[in-house]
């Protein structure tokens, strides 16, 4: 008995739902999120500030959970989807990338680097305001998510939307040429709904071209933008 050794810490221990019981905080009603700067936030005025503009019907709790990023607790779940689906929302400017949690999930280690929006295609030719075409556009910008088929149901539009999650660390796409049957090609351009900071050198979220690494690593002081305002669409 003396050799007898219960602490081996290798050894796998299941715990299965009977023994976690319902915890005392809802997860299927919790967002986790961060702020895309790397500037401080301002916890308190964000707080106040996020909660006036989503005004929650039944509340919201806010939590700083270290890292840069925060907890959202919502009492009901039309709360919590008008937030999710309504986004992207901003602080000072910076877009606010959340993540609805799952049950077994860290809050620390989940991947935030996908931020939903609404993207405006223009320049189609009649006939391809279409889902399909959305779709395949959609999957070009980002990942395909949505297609707003009320924005086509009148006889003319000038612009399809669709609702794409673009990865943040990749360039913002501008612009696809297009091909169609006959041979004949046709450029779109894409317009992003309530885009906040992003930087016209390198055309990533998060930071302006004077905090963009080209231009300090750079010897040249004319660097060419080829991003700029125009992938702003205008308000709706």
């Amino acid at each position: 008995m003396a050799g007898l050794n219960l602490s081996n810490e290798d050894d796998e221990i299941l715990i299965d739902e009977e023994i976690t019981g319902e915890s005392n905080v809802a997860v299927d009603l919790c967002l986790v999120g961060r702020f895309l700067t790397d500037q401080p936030i301002n916890f308190n005025l964000m707080r106040s500030r996020l909660a006036s503009i989503w005004r929650p019907g039944k509340g919201v709790f806010v939590k700083d959970i270290g890292q840069g990023r925060f907890i959202f607790q919502f009492f009901h779940e039309i709360d919590l989807l008008r937030v999710y689906d309504g986004g992207p929302w901003s602080f000072g400017n910076f877009s606010l990338i959340l993540h609805r949690l799952k049950r077994g999930e860290f809050p620390l280690s989940v991947p935030l680097d996908i931020l939903p929006f609404w993207v405006q295609i223009h320049n189609l030719p009649a006939g391809f305001l279409t889902e399909g075409v959305g779709r395949l556009l959609g999957n070009f910008i980002g990942s395909f998510l949505e297609y707003d088929s009320t924005n086509t149901s009148e006889i003319w539009r000038q612009y399809m939307r669709v609702r794409v999650g673009v990865r943040v660390l990749e360039p913002l796409k501008r612009f696809k040429k297009l091909k169609q049957k006959d041979g004949t090609t046709f450029v779109v351009n894409f317009k992003y709904e309530r885009l906040h900071v992003f930087c016209f050198l390198c055309g990533r979220l998060g930071h302006s071209e004077s905090f963009c690494e080209l231009m300090f690593n750079s010897q040249s002081k004319d660097m060419a933008r080829e991003w700029g305002v125009d992938l702003k669409a205008a308000d709706r």
